[in-house]
């Protein structure tokens, strides 16, 4: 990716392989940590590691049995963390700038901010629009940003949602012509999710966590995926 890029977090963050310096091997990315600025700009700031990143983003009983334990886990239910900053380039792997092959814990006044959620918090949840389908939801976030710049002068920052029927996950980036593929796959792909569409974060978009919703005015930009 070049600097500016635009990528979408679950695409291309979200079980991507992390890899420090000198090409070794650290983790995975099992969610990515998102942090509401004063300004109410959403940032992503840091990369999560481990079970207890990735089983809150699994439903049925493997998200069930990891809800029971975590107070008889301590610290064992915070992840490890990847701070977005040491991040250098977002391709086929996620590239830090140092090695890094044992990752901190995250801290546990950072996992109980207000204003940190994780992305798995934001996939999936209904949207309310009466111009979309009904069963519509969150399949991805937009995020534009400078590799190796995150949370410096020019932090990423996540500018649109990917809304629509269908599940996260399931556009396998055939919403991009960028992103190579069979071509009868893609065609495939994006005739399902035909009625899928871009909504840019502003005046008439509420993410509302909390409520477990995104509520989107009536005459809100809802543009169709880039194909």
């Amino acid at each position: 990716m070049t600097a500016r890029d635009r990528y979408d977090v679950s695409l291309h963050l979200l079980d991507r392989q992390i890899v420090g310096a000198a090409d070794r091997l650290v983790a995975k990315v099992d969610d990515v940590e998102l942090t509401r600025l004063s300004d109410g700009r959403l940032v992503p700031t840091a990369l999560l590691v481990g079970l207890p990143a990735l089983l809150p983003r699994l439903s049925g009983l493997l998200a069930r049995m990891h809800r029971l334990t975590r107070a008889a886990a301590a610290d064992r239910d915070l992840p490890l963390v990847a701070d977005l900053g040491l991040v250098d380039e977002v391709g086929s792997d996620v590239r830090l700038n140092v090695a890094h092959a044992r990752l901190p814990r995250m801290e546990r006044a950072r996992a109980e901010d207000p204003h940190r959620l994780r992305v798995g918090d934001v996939l999936g949840i209904p949207v309310r629009c009466a111009e979309l389908p009904r069963r519509s939801k969150v399949l991805d976030l937009c995020v534009v940003g400078v590799p190796g710049h995150a949370g410096r002068d020019d932090p990423h920052e996540v500018v649109a949602l990917i809304v629509g029927p269908g599940r996260p996950g399931a556009l396998l980036g055939y919403d991009r012509r960028s992103e190579p593929g069979p071509a009868v796959v893609a065609g495939i792909v994006r005739w399902l999710h035909r009625h899928a569409r871009v909504v840019d974060l502003g005046p008439g978009v509420v993410l509302d966590v909390d409520a477990g919703e995104v509520r989107i005015e009536r005459g809100t930009s809802l543009l169709p995926l880039r194909g």
